[in-house]
């Protein structure tokens, strides 16, 4: 006689979980991989029952049930969720614990926070930064997605550092990300995000340095672009090209570029207007357009 297949034992985890009520430290990885599985599925959802979760995890989930999930990516996170559970059934067999790998293995094996109602405010901060910004799906996909995730996670661990410390360590991934063509402003808007979710469920003091290190992007960019800026620019961007725009708020997007330019976070801001104006992306006529957008960009930056 076997027992449960991984795949079986794997949703059975997530199901015991739809009812998010485990609280505090979390040791096994396979619970971590279930808690994260399933928050991403509220957000996805747009609900916190139970048994809307427990119907999306179960292949049954309608458009009754949640009338704003986009329900193909309700099913992709399903399987996403049963393959971290896997994972972290693995590693509790093995005696490991529980880091970033366990839900998103190309992150390696960082510390991330393994409390449970933080690492929930954590998901959600991340998925919801991802939501307000087509960007992120239209260039990264759902790699994007568990990386989000898993940034988020770790950035709620610094909060117990002093302020210095924290604003060093979100400088570095602040660079770190706008090489890879993310604008610190992303990451300053997942900060606040995360500021807010983690001030939602815990005392006030657990968000500790994370609202000075969001500041701290904040300044650096403001002394080359205000937001008054960000909104011209996306403003320049939509007359200049009405529905052509490669992605919503390309104009802000290009504009917090030029700040980390300015402010020495990248050398240049190629990662991200590059990619705006690729000709494979967008017409040559868009192109032009994003880069007269850019040139009046540059000019108006401080």
């Amino acid at each position: 006689m076997t027992g449960p297949q991984p795949v079986d034992e794997a949703r059975q985890l997530l199901l015991e979980h739809v009812d998010r009520t485990v609280t505090g430290p979390l040791e096994d990885p396979a619970v971590v991989a279930a808690v994260v599985g399933v928050e991403r599925l509220v957000v996805a959802t747009r609900s916190t029952d139970a048994g809307v979760l427990r119907r999306a995890l179960e292949g049954e989930l309608t458009r009754g049930d949640a009338p704003d999930a986009d329900l193909p990516r309700v099913r992709e996170l399903v399987a996403e969720g049963e393959n971290h559970v896997v994972a972290g059934l693995v590693r509790r067999a093995e005696g490991l614990g529980a880091d970033a790998a366990v839900v998103n293995a190309d992150a390696g094996g960082h510390e991330i926070t393994t409390d449970a109602t933080l690492l929930r405010a954590a998901v959600r901060a991340a998925q919801r930064s991802i939501d307000a910004m087509p960007y992120y799906g239209a260039r990264y996909g759902a790699r994007g997605s568990r990386f989000a995730t898993t940034d988020s996670a770790w950035l709620v661990s610094l909060a117990w550092l002093d302020e210095a410390g924290a604003v060093k360590q979100v400088q570095w991934l602040a660079r770190v990300l706008a090489a890879r063509g993310m604008p610190s402003w992303l990451l300053e808007i997942h900060l606040d995000e995360l500021v807010r979710e983690v001030r939602s469920v815990a005392d006030p003091a657990a968000v500790g340095a994370l609202p000075a290190a969001a500041a701290a992007l904040a300044a650096a960019r403001r002394a080359h672009v205000d937001d008054e800026l960000l909104d011209a620019a996306d403003a320049w961007a939509d007359d200049a090209l009405g529905d052509d725009r490669p992605v919503p708020r390309a104009g802000a997007l290009m504009a917090a570029a030029v700040a980390d330019a300015r402010s020495g976070v990248t050398r240049d801001d190629t990662a991200l207007v590059g990619w705006l104006t690729d000709g494979e992306r967008v017409s040559a006529a868009a192109a032009a357009a994003l880069r007269e957008v850019h040139r009046r960009i540059v000019e108006a930056a401080r």
